[in-house]
C-alpha cells in the first residue's frame, strides 16, 4: 500500500485517487457523453477503435462531465489489437497527453519511459501496466515488476490469470507491501471478479469493470463493481454519496 494521493485533472478540478478507489469503466465504442457516475474514471481503448478519428473530442466531452479519461492503445502481446509500429502508437499517446488526463503503457513495451517522461512533462498520470494471461507469477517476481516501474510510474498496475487461492494470496501480499506509488492489482480469469471488488479495499487504487464489452477475462460491468463497492467499502460508499450529491 501507499499514502501518497495523486489526482487525474479534469476541466474545473480534480479527482483524487490514492485515498479513495476508484472504479474505471472500460470502453471499446464511443458515445458522446456516459451516465453520470456509472464509474469514476472512463477508459478509452484506443487499440480497439483504430478507424475512429474524433476519439480526442468524444474523450474531452466525457471529461466535461467531470470523468477523467485514460487513453491506452493495447499491444497485442498484452491482450490489446495493437500490431503497429512504435513510432504510431508513440504519437497517439503524445495526442492524448495533451488532451486528456491520463495514459496506460506496458512496461515492457519499447515506448514505455518515453511515455512516462512527457506525462510527467505535462502534468499528466501516466499508469504503468504489467499484464500476464497465463498464470500468476511467483511473488518475488511480482515485486521486481512494482521495483522497477515505481520508479517513473504515476501509478502501477499489475493484473494477472488467477485460477487459485495461491494466486489470489500472491497478489494480496504483493498489495501489503509498502510502496512508492499507488498500486493498481488485480486478477483475471475464475478468481478475477472477486478480486475486483475485494482489493480495492486492501489498498489497490483502482478497479476495472467494461462499459460496454469485456476487455479482460473475468471483467464485470462497471456498474455492478461500482454497486458492489458501495455496499462493501464506507469509504467509496461516502465518497459517492458526497459526489451525487454535487451533481445533483
Amino acid at each position: 500500500m501507499t499514502n501518497s494521493p495523486i489526482s487525474f485533472r479534469i476541466p474545473g478540478g480534480t479527482l483524487p485517487v490514492g485515498t479513495v478507489p476508484r472504479v474505471v469503466g472500460t470502453l471499446s465504442a464511443l458515445p458522446p457523453t456516459l451516465p453520470p457516475l456509472l464509474c469514476d474514471v472512463a477508459e478509452i481503448r484506443l487499440d480497439q477503435l483504430l478507424e475512429v478519428t474524433n476519439w480526442v473530442e468524444r474523450g474531452q466531452a466525457i471529461e466535461a462531465q467531470g470523468i477523467p479519461v485514460i487513453l491506452t492503445v493495447r499491444l497485442h502481446s498484452e491482450g490489446g489489437k495493437w500490431n503497429g509500429p512504435d513510432q504510431e502508437r508513440s504519437a497517439l499517446y503524445q495526442k492524448a497527453l495533451s488532451s486528456l488526463s491520463a495514459v496506460d503503457v506496458e512496461l515492457r513495451s519499447n515506448i514505455c519511459h518515453e511515455v512516462a517522461a512527457e506525462a510527467k512533462a505535462q502534468g499528466k498520470l501516466c499508469i504503468v501496466s504489467y499484464h500476464d494471461f497465463n498464470h500468476t507469477p511467483p511473488l518475488d517476481l511480482l515485486e521486481a515488476v512494482v521495483t522497477q516501474a515505481q520508479e517513473f510510474a504515476s501509478i502501477v498496475k499489475v493484473v494477472t490469470l488467477t485460477e487459485s487461492r495461491e494466486h489470489e494470496e500472491t497478489l494480496r501480499q504483493l498489495l501489503a507491501k509498502k510502496w512508492k506509488t499507488p498500486l493498481c492489482v488485480m486478477g483475471m480469469g475464475t478468481l478475477g471478479p472477486d478480486t475486483r471488488v475485494t482489493f480495492p479495499a486492501l489498498g489497490s487504487c483502482l478497479t476495472y469493470g467494461y462499459l460496454d464489452a469485456p476487455a479482460a477475462p473475468g471483467q464485470m460491468p462497471a456498474g455492478e463493481v461500482a454497486e458492489r463497492l458501495r455496499l462493501t467499502l464506507p469509504i467509496y460508499a461516502e465518497d459517492y454519496q458526497r459526489r451525487m450529491e454535487k451533481t445533483a
